[in-house]
């Protein structure tokens, strides 16, 4: 199939769903689906609830070591449909998926109703620095850096020395929860490192100021919601 579509020498995206059927029974051959297809569906459909996302969120961190290496421009990983704008997912819940999605460099497919979105939604779904991070032309696809007591850090670098963060609370109860990073682990030691301008672009756009690299950035997230960060070097020459 891919090859006919090629024939046709039009700009034709090849989806590919067939490499979550071969997880139950080996590893699929990345290198080789790469070789065919233009994006791919590594596990199940997503539904409109906040189960079906954690879980596409816990299956990619569980099997990122053969995945995200994966990515890269002309192929990429599926992690299904954005629902943001349906029912089942709360404000900070859509936020989670919008942000995390764009970490992972996926395909901003929609499954949902544009009659009736809400403006909220749709403002969401049109951010124009989120989508920036999704469609960043360095290719890379983010990855979880560390988890714990249920607040997850996930980053991706970026074009131009920038990284992507994502701080995701993961616990459903109680109200939002102070967290503490250091700047010097976030980006391979590298992001911040003299300096970096970091600017919160989820859930409300905010200059935070300039951190050095030995500082620490605290922050408040709320239960099943993320906050996501935009990291930019001070470059030194």
């Amino acid at each position: 199939m891919s090859l006919a579509l090629n024939k046709t020498g039009r700009s034709i995206v090849y989806s590919c769903e067939w490499p979550l059927y071969m997880w139950p029974f080996h590893k699929p051959n990345y290198t080789e689906i790469r070789q065919y297809c233009n994006h791919w569906r590594n596990f199940g459909d997503v539904y409109d609830s906040w189960q079906s996302v954690k879980s596409i969120l816990d299956w990619t961190s569980s099997n990122q070591k053969t995945v995200v290496s994966a990515a890269g421009p002309g192929g990429w990983n599926d992690p299904d449909m954005l629902v943001i704008g349906n029912f089942g997912l709360s404000w900070d819940q859509q936020i989670t998926q919008m942000a995390l999605w764009a970490i992972m460099a996926a395909p901003l497919l929609m499954s949902n109703d544009l009659r009736h979105i809400s403006l909220q939604a749709k403002t969401l779904l049109q951010n124009k620095d989120v989508i920036a991070i999704n469609q960043d032309p360095l290719g890379k696809q983010g990855y979880l850096l560390r988890k714990e007591d249920n607040i997850e850090v996930w980053e991706r670098p970026l074009s131009n020395l920038a990284w992507a963060v994502a701080m995701v609370n993961l616990q459903e109860i109680g109200g939002p929860r102070a967290y503490t990073m250091n700047i010097a682990s976030l980006g391979r030691g590298v992001a911040c490192n003299p300096a970096c301008h970091i600017t919160e672009l989820l859930p409300v756009k905010t200059k935070l100021g300039l951190y050095e690299w030995t500082s620490c950035l605290k922050t408040r997230i709320n239960p099943t919601g993320t906050v996501l960060l935009q990291l930019e070097k001070i470059q030194t020459f």
